[in-house]
């Protein structure tokens, strides 16, 4: 009987690596496997650029090793100057600043560093084990992690220096009883604790006259204590003078008065006052984690501590760097007048809920918190965060397991948790925010596979010139955990997830120990100071500086992200891209760049088939030619692609990979012009006979060595057999 003959084309193979869906349920443009491909937004899917450094790119001054932490942070607006940004860099325990504004970017590190171990605290871990976090305030940044006293950097662009204070003083009221508040509402009698002391003291009976008000009480009640219902005020007569008879008059019940007089250090509190000691010292043995400016504050949480792991610090509206530690209201809770608490004041907010908290971040007109257990936020009433006014609500019980994962896609979350990666939406119907898992539908087999050693590790950042994510973390096993050479890309555009590797030199192994995303910079000409061979700056006769105005290499490259790595032969920290057209990581490492479409099962489960033709459409990639008349040409960006098939289900590819990339044409070489490639089509589309039969088929399009390849779609001729 004849064959029955159907088409199928692909010309959107873009909806990335799904690993949630059976062979039967699979859906269209997705693939079962791949790697080291570039997803774009006209539908076509290419070959990743390869890692090289940028041009003329600088080794560190400092030293680099395999087991010190690294981490990258970028400090903004710095010294209140739009636009001049500092990429921070820690290297154990010393602070490194680079000027993100000119090329080559790895030559512009500051002559200026802090040593971290300098704010140590005693029975701090060693400020060279533990990542710092950083915000960026009024032209400063706020330094914090869990080894060392918060403090904060100022710049002096005049002689391009910068200050450090001295470890931050938190300041907070004394909110907390210290007796037994419950026998607070009758005298105190006999033998007065001395945390009944403290807390009438606190409660404002102190000062000229607080401390005559106590006097006058206690000479008229046997030396005994107050009652701490109502203020000492209260019992001010006609005259304006302290009246036993009149306070005792004011029924209080069992009603507590304000508390607070005091403002302690919050990590050091003294209860002491007059050269006397009420309560032993209570000191808080951790630090602050993680930091954050909101609303003209600054904001911090992360304590590893029982008591206070759920609280965050927020200081008042800062008016000057000095008062980021200030997290107190103004005016005395316990004063006669002006007690109120100021929309401006700072404070503390306490989530006893929370455990671990790890990340701070601003979303809008809210903060969130992200412990891990859960994530909190915390919004002004009227988006406008305020101390006296604020709500608190719980998102999500799925919390954050490494704060490095964090990703900031344009004031939208995305995390790893313990569980998958996820991200905050808000419902269409009530309009809450909720928490929505991004891997439990498309790749959570593949993220389940990474270990729990490479997740501890794992560093995020946001391309946001081609609105990507990209996760850097080690291969399973790897015993050097800064090396970063396995990548997970989200391009929120697309919704497609894609991994790419990064393959090793097979002379020096130079790896990458983390990325940066250079914000302003990604698609724009910078002004690069032109210098003679010798590195003599060229300048006009009347003192001017030359420069010149030239495109990014970010521009160029497959991502706007600043590959940070380790220099292995000199183990310095250099700067590459994803940039190199030789498609060898390195100038030397081969990479394979494939990608395996999904089933195609032709109209039905039952019958045989096979494809007697497939058409591949691709584009030229080729941009001119190198070489000489006598030596031979050879094109410039050349490009090549392989296409083999699955039938039936197979693990083991069926049938002999073909070339699918064969020109039309044989461009003619013009020595005189060998910028031009001079190929007549935009597009070269090849046809191939498939060999093999079966119920199912299912491509496998890979690069050749040292070559491109843009796959624009394909098209398959599909013969069913009439018997099965």
């Amino acid at each position: 009987m004849p064959q029955s003959i159907n088409e199928k084309v692909v010309n959107t193979f873009v909806k990335g690596l799904i690993t949630e869906a059976g062979e039967l349920t699979f859906p269209p443009d997705a693939s079962i496997d791949e790697s080291n491909c570039l997803l774009e937004r006209d539908g076509s899917r290419r070959r990743r650029l390869a890692v090289e450094y940028e041009t003329d790119a600088a080794n560190s001054t400092f030293g680099l090793t395999d087991t010190q932490v690294f981490t990258t942070t970028l400090w903004t607006n710095v010294a209140g100057q739009a636009g001049l940004t500092f990429l921070t860099v820690q290297a154990g325990s010393v602070l490194y600043f680079y000027n993100t504004a000119t090329q080559p970017y790895s030559a512009q590190q500051k002559s200026f560093t802090v040593n971290l171990a300098s704010f140590e605290f005693s029975g701090s871990a060693g400020a060279s084990t533990v990542r710092v976090q950083t915000g960026s305030i009024n032209g400063s940044l706020v330094v914090v992690s869990g080894a060392i006293s918060p403090f904060y950097i100022e710049y002096n662009p005049s002689n391009d220096t910068i200050s450090t204070s001295s470890a931050i003083t938190f300041e907070t009221r004394d909110f907390e009883w210290q007796g037994d508040i419950t026998t607070y509402d009758a005298v105190s009698s006999g033998t007065v604790p001395d945390s009944r002391k403290w807390d009438t003291l606190n409660s404002g009976w102190v000062g000229t006259r607080g401390e005559a008000a106590r006097s006058v009480w206690s000479s008229n009640n046997s030396n005994n204590y107050p009652p701490l219902t109502h203020p000492w005020y209260a019992g001010k007569d006609s005259n304006g003078n302290f009246s036993v008879d009149t306070w005792d008059d004011v029924f209080g019940g069992s009603t507590l008065t304000a508390n607070g007089h005091f403002v302690l250090d919050f990590f050091n509190k003294a209860r002491a006052t007059g050269g006397t000691t009420y309560v032993a010292t209570e000191v808080e043995a951790s630090r602050p984690r993680t930091v954050a400016a909101f609303s003209g504050r600054v904001f911090y949480a992360g304590l590893n501590s029982a008591k206070n792991g759920g609280r965050i610090l927020f200081s008042k509206v800062i008016d000057n760097i000095s008062e980021v530690g200030r997290c107190y209201q103004q005016n005395d809770p316990t004063a006669e007048n002006a007690s109120d608490l100021l929309a401006t004041d700072g404070g503390v907010i306490n989530l006893p809920d929370a455990v671990n908290i790890q990340k701070l971040h601003v979303q809008g007109s809210s903060i969130l918190v992200f412990a891990e257990n859960g994530v909190w936020q915390i919004a002004g009433v009227d988006n406008v965060f305020r101390a006296t006014e604020y709500s608190i609500s719980h998102i999500s019980s799925v919390g954050i397991k490494n704060p490095e994962t964090f990703v900031d896609i344009g004031s939208t979350p995305i995390w790893w948790s313990k569980i998958g990666i996820h991200t905050l939406t808000v419902d269409q119907v009530s309009g809450n925010v909720k928490e929505q898992n991004l891997t439990i539908t498309t790749i959570q087999t593949f993220w389940d596979l990474i270990d729990g050693n490479a997740k501890d590790e794992c560093v995020g950042v946001f391309d946001e010139i081609n609105k990507r994510a990209l996760w850097f973390y080690p291969s399973n096993g790897e015993s050097n955990k800064n090396k970063k050479n396995k990548i997970l890309i989200l391009d929120m555009n697309l919704q497609a997830f894609y991994p790419w590797e990064i393959a090793d030199s097979s002379s020096d192994v130079d790896y990458v120990i983390g990325a940066q995303f250079f914000s302003g910079y990604g698609s724009d000409f910078v002004q690069a100071d032109v210098k003679l061979s010798n590195g003599d700056d060229v300048v006009l006769s009347n003192g001017d500086d030359v420069v010149q105005s030239v495109l990014s290499e970010l521009s160029g490259a497959d991502s706007a992200i600043m590959l940070m790595v380790k220099d292995v032969s000199a183990n310095k920290m250099k700067m590459a891209l994803f940039k190199s057209i030789s498609f060898l990581d390195w100038g030397n490492a081969n990479y394979t760049s494939f990608a395996e479409a999904g089933y195609e099962f032709m109209g039905d489960l039952v019958m045989k088939k096979s494809s007697p033709f497939i058409v591949t459409d691709l584009r030229p990639t080729e941009t001119g030619w190198t070489g000489s008349p006598g030596a031979g040409y050879t094109p410039v960006r050349q490009s090549s692609m392989f296409v083999s098939a699955y039938w039936d289900f197979r693990k083991t590819v069926s049938s002999a990979a073909q070339e699918a990339y064969r020109l039309k044409y044989t461009p003619v070489v013009d020595p005189s012009n060998l910028n031009s490639y001079n190929y007549p089509d935009d597009m070269v589309t090849t046809r191939l006979k498939l060999r093999g039969t079966g119920r199912s088929v299912r491509l496998r399009f890979e690069s050749a060595q040292g070559k491109d390849f843009v796959l624009l779609g394909y098209g398959m001729l599909n013969a069913v057999n009439q018997r099965f």
